[in-house]
């Protein structure tokens, strides 16, 4: 502002210096009398207009530097507004993730419940024990097809008097599945209730069988020699 202050003042010393000197060269006869007057008048004009135009510059100035300082604030402010909701809409999208990923885990456990039972493959294979020299017997079924496991479960499920409930479960333990089995109803004495421990094997032959390696009645177990004769009675019975 002093260095304005300053240009001011040497320009109206210059312009008084410049003045007197035209009043001297009019009163030395160089310029006509009264033009001196003329041409300090039309200066003055052409001065007043050029200051007038630098003082509209100056103010249009003023207002560009307003509007900038205000673009930049409005920036400034745009930026940190989408600084703000960037984060918020990350922090969303993860807890999004987050619901996700537990609605998925819990779908996995509703499925898994409901579908907690042996492959199709394993109910459909035959169902054998192992003799005490090591062979795999089977049962056989209509026109020679081999009792699966499937089979096995729908017979005891289906057969019996009428009245007669079964109830299922499977519980896969490692390699093996435990079927219990529990009976109950208007022809049986009292309930009973079989664990049977199945496990898919490949015979030395190599084929794949379902074996039942043992069995629980009401909690005691039975020998080797009770699931040999129980699938023989089950052979007589479905060969009748």
């Amino acid at each position: 502002m002093g260095k304005m202050d300053w240009s001011v003042d040497q320009l109206e010393r210059d312009l008084s210096a410049s003045f007197a000197l035209l009043g001297r060269m009019e009163h030395g006869g160089v310029l006509a009398p009264g033009e001196s007057a003329a041409l300090a008048d039309g200066v003055m004009r052409c001065m007043n207009a050029a200051l007038l135009k630098v003082s509209e510059s100056l103010e249009t100035q003023a207002l560009l530097r307003r509007e900038l300082a205000a673009m930049r604030e409005d920036l400034r402010r745009a930026g940190d507004e989408h600084v703000s909701f960037m984060q918020s809409q990350d922090q969303r999208i993860r807890a999004l993730e987050g619901e996700l990923q537990a609605l998925r885990a819990q779908s996995l456990l509703a499925e898994g419940a409901l579908r907690h039972f042996p492959s199709d493959a394993f109910l459909s294979r035959p169902l054998v024990v192992r003799s005490a020299q090591g062979d795999f017997l089977g049962v056989s079924v209509v026109a020679g097809q081999p009792l699966c496991m499937g089979d096995f479960v729908r017979l005891v499920e289906q057969g019996g008097d009428q009245g007669r409930i079964v109830c299922t479960l499977w519980e896969e333990r490692g390699p093996d599945w435990f079927l219990t089995m529990s009976v109950s109803g208007q022809g049986a004495t009292r309930r009973c209730c079989y664990v049977l421990e199945t496990r898919a094997v490949l015979t030395p032959s190599g084929n794949h069988v379902t074996e039942l390696v043992g069995m629980a009645e009401n909690g005691v177990a039975v020998s080797d020699d009770y699931l040999l004769q129980m699938f023989k009675q089950l052979r007589e019975s479905l060969q009748e």
